[in-house]
């Protein structure tokens, strides 16, 4: 399956992640909020991040979750098409969301992205309703 195909399934299959892990088509609190959910999130809306900041990543992020709640970090790592070492960390505050309906929304988090360890972007809303 190529990346526009997962890329295109990808939102349908967080939508009935959220739905099923917190019940609101949101992942509400950061209790409410799975590892897989914030990981999958954190990765796709990560890749719009790092396009928006001029440095498109070839392939996906990968992503590794941490903690919970509060405590909540999400560190996601990839190559730009220009062969970067992109890196994105995502802390969560006192109320991390992930909106799935209409795209990934990943926010309530201060997220940082560097490439090649120089800071692209930082934000606390990534993704497409930012």
């Amino acid at each position: 399956m190529g990346k526009k195909a997962v890329r295109a399934a990808l939102p349908a299959a967080l939508l009935f992640g959220a739905l099923s892990l917190s019940g609101c088509g949101d992942g509400g609190t950061g209790e409410e909020i799975s590892g897989t959910l914030a990981r999958n999130s954190a990765a796709e809306s990560g890749e719009l991040a790092f396009d928006q900041a001029g440095h498109e990543i070839d392939g996906d992020l990968t992503c590794t979750d941490e903690g919970t709640g509060e405590d909540l970090r999400v560190t996601c790592e990839g190559t730009t098409v220009d062969g970067g070492e992109a890196r994105m960390v995502a802390d969560a505050g006192s109320d991390p969301r992930i909106e799935t309906e209409g795209g990934v929304t990943f926010e309530g988090f201060t997220i940082v992205g560097t490439v090649d360890g120089e800071q692209v972007f930082r934000e606390n809303c990534i993704g497409v309703g930012c």
